[in-house]
């Protein structure tokens, strides 16, 4: 463990104090419209007081937050491994925005996320002239397979989104491998497997066939395709998930839409996970920050969401306990 590590635990645990209080999501909760919760957020030091023309922009704000935290992440973080971890989603998800803005002929830059391993701007230009040579093996040979498939005439978005995302999950895996956080092996089946389960409920509720599905399965998690697949018509095949499945299984079955339940359940887990397995002598301390901060920023889009819809307040302080 090098001294620089311990040193940027040091400043990650001051930084937790600063994670917005109990007090600051009740102010914007009790926000009358989108205008005064965006004041209370600038007054808070989100995005550096960021503001914006159009109330209902928040997105970027929130985007602004986010890449500050991981560019704090990026400096506290001495594992290079787990720092190209966390950055293959924020990466991954500029490169779905950049891909489809290429087909819709305008600038996907002020959709994406900053502080990513390949910056956005470079991004842009390899994908808008199909220079992949620089990114990773998997990502250069995804954007090559929706290039593809594109010119053959299926244009859906969720081919980007499919072919992306198995191949992020491919170098995900790789980076969890070859880090020296043990626990980021395991979040990361449990990532994938929790994702397969949802996926798994989305299609059967669309009415989607098995062949649709198997195509959808994520490799690298600890829930085999063969299980997944007797899910589809029995469900009974339930009691064969591991333990920690079963209850999280049950939320994506409840009669839920939106599977919100199951995704705060998700995020619940991993971050009891990190929590668990305190060791301040690894990067655990700077992962914990991250999952705090992410946590904070997705709850305050919720109530942002909710401010705007007009929703009851005292149902959106349920989001808060």
């Amino acid at each position: 463990m090098s001294d620089n590590q311990l040193y940027a635990n040091g400043r990650v645990a001051v930084l937790s104090t600063k994670l917005l209080a109990q007090d600051k999501f009740v102010r914007l909760i009790e926000c009358s419209n989108m205008a005064e919760a965006l004041r209370v957020l600038s007054e808070s030091g989100y995005a550096n007081g960021l503001t914006v023309d159009n109330p209902n922009d928040y997105e970027s704000i929130l985007r602004a937050e986010l890449d500050s935290a991981l560019s704090l992440f990026k400096e506290l973080c001495y594992d290079k491994y787990a720092v190209s971890y966390i950055l293959a989603e924020y990466d991954y998800l500029n490169a779905k925005t950049l891909m489809k803005c290429k087909y819709m002929r305008v600038d996907g830059l002020p959709y994406c996320f900053a502080e990513t391993s390949i910056p956005p701007e470079t991004m842009q230009t390899a994908i808008v002239s199909d220079d992949y040579s620089a990114f990773s093996k998997n990502m250069a040979e995804a954007l090559d397979c929706v290039d593809t498939s594109f010119a053959n005439g299926n244009r859906s978005p969720q081919t980007v989104d499919v072919t992306l995302d198995k191949a992020m999950y491919k170098d995900m895996l790789a980076y969890a491998k070859k880090c020296s956080f043990k626990l980021l092996r395991k979040l990361f089946e449990y990532k994938v497997d929790t994702t397969n389960l949802m996926t798994l409920y989305r299609m059967k509720k669309a009415e989607l066939s098995l062949g649709n599905f198997k195509e959808m399965i994520i490799d690298g998690g600890s829930v085999s395709a063969e299980t997944l697949i007797k899910l589809w018509d029995n469900e009974q095949a339930a009691l064969d998930l591991p333990s920690e499945y079963k209850p999280f299984y049950s939320l994506c079955t409840a009669d839920n839409s939106a599977l919100t339940p199951a995704e705060t359940e998700r995020n619940e887990y991993m971050y009891k996970l990190i929590c668990e397995n305190v060791d301040l002598m690894t990067i655990q301390p700077v992962l914990e920050y991250l999952f705090k901060k992410v946590g904070e920023i997705d709850k305050v889009r919720r109530i942002l969401v909710g401010v705007k819809s007009g929703a009851d307040k005292e149902k959106l302080k349920d989001l808060i306990k």
